[in-house]
């Protein structure tokens, strides 16, 4: 019985899914097409006419494995507080980093040098750096040292903070026997005690906080 076709959309879902664990498995310069090709189950041919390049393979991918921490890392409930609100999101952004530790290395690791995959790293840190300031802004007051507005604030703290989370779990991949809520609670702790002096007294005062 001849097995039904692919449509281009499947067949191309089909290749992203091969790239990723190819890149995953051998990184962007150890992973060649004919490596992708075969993970995927099509020809040479079939595979350039989908992605002529490698690094515009790469790039595609990148932007998907974006999209798939930026969906998973569904904003908490605004009903929470801002401690839980900052908790409930690092959990849920190193869930995503321990089930995708291949994706995460491709989002927040060093970029391929090409152009197009530089853009695409470039597009996905910008995002990031979005979904944290979106975070921040939920804070009603930030008592800065300088006269910075309030965008421009909420997107420093982000970049900081993404720094913050990035190291992290550079240092947890290589202490994995320290479980997830451990690094989950020490992350939380970070963020909010440098924040909490940022805040009114208010938030500071809220009860059951890190003191």
């Amino acid at each position: 019985m001849v097995g039904k076709r692919l449509s281009r959309t499947a067949r191309r879902e089909l290749i992203l899914d091969a790239a990723a664990e190819a890149f995953g498995g051998a990184g962007y310069a150890g992973t060649g097409m004919r490596d992708v090709a075969a993970r995927a189950g099509v020809s040479a041919p079939v595979l350039y006419d989908h992605f002529p390049t490698k690094a515009e393979l790469y790039a595609v991918l990148l932007d998907r494995q974006v999209n798939a921490l930026i969906e998973d890392w569904a904003p908490p409930p605004r009903q929470l507080d801002t401690f839980e609100l900052f908790r409930g999101t690092v959990d849920a952004i190193f869930s995503w980093i321990e089930r995708n530790e291949a994706a995460w290395r491709m989002i927040f690791g060093e970029a391929p040098s090409e152009q197009v995959v530089a853009e695409a790293h470039r597009r996905g840190q910008e995002r990031a750096t979005r979904q944290l300031a979106g975070l921040f802004r939920q804070v009603p007051h930030l008592a800065l040292s300088v006269d910075l507005d309030r965008d421009r604030a909420d997107e420093v703290l982000a970049e900081a903070a993404k720094s913050a989370l990035n190291a992290i779990a550079t240092w947890w991949w290589r202490n994995r026997d320290i479980p997830r809520v451990h690094v989950v609670a020490i992350t939380a702790d970070l963020l909010w005690r440098g924040l909490r002096e940022l805040t009114d007294s208010e938030l500071t005062d809220s009860k059951g906080k890190p003191g």
